[in-house]
């Protein structure tokens, strides 16, 4: 005579794995998204504050030519080309103001092109 134990036992495993699925995805809200973009010799905008160990998605574009957004203090050194966007995900895990510059020389005014990155509590 065959078991019929086994079907049920999956099947309760099958709901817990949804719920428990279901569950972790509403604690684990979306990064906040934030638009940053870069000219010739510029970001807008020109200064971010973010929250420490929380998650943002930086929405990164430029309008011009080739840069990138370098956080040097966050390993970070995202490419932005002219009329593309690239989305880089970044959790700062420390507090205070941090340097971000371009790292894709970019013309005269490359070493005046900077923004503040400015992470709180």
């Amino acid at each position: 005579m065959k078991s019929r134990k086994l079907p049920a036992v999956c099947g309760l495993a099958g709901i817990f794995l949804v719920a428990t699925t279901l569950s972790s995805r509403a604690q684990d809200p979306e990064p906040k998204v934030i638009e940053i973009r870069a000219k010739k010799f510029a970001y807008e905008p020109a200064e971010i504050t973010l929250h420490k160990g929380e998650t943002y998605k930086l929405h990164l574009t430029s309008e011009d030519a080739p840069h990138s957004l370098r956080i040097n203090a966050f390993n970070l050194n995202a490419k932005m080309k002219a009329g593309e966007f690239n989305d880089v995900l970044l959790t700062p895990d420390q507090v205070g103001d941090f340097k971000a510059d371009c790292g894709v020389y970019c013309g005269a005014g490359h070493k005046t092109m900077s923004m503040t990155v400015h992470v709180i509590q």
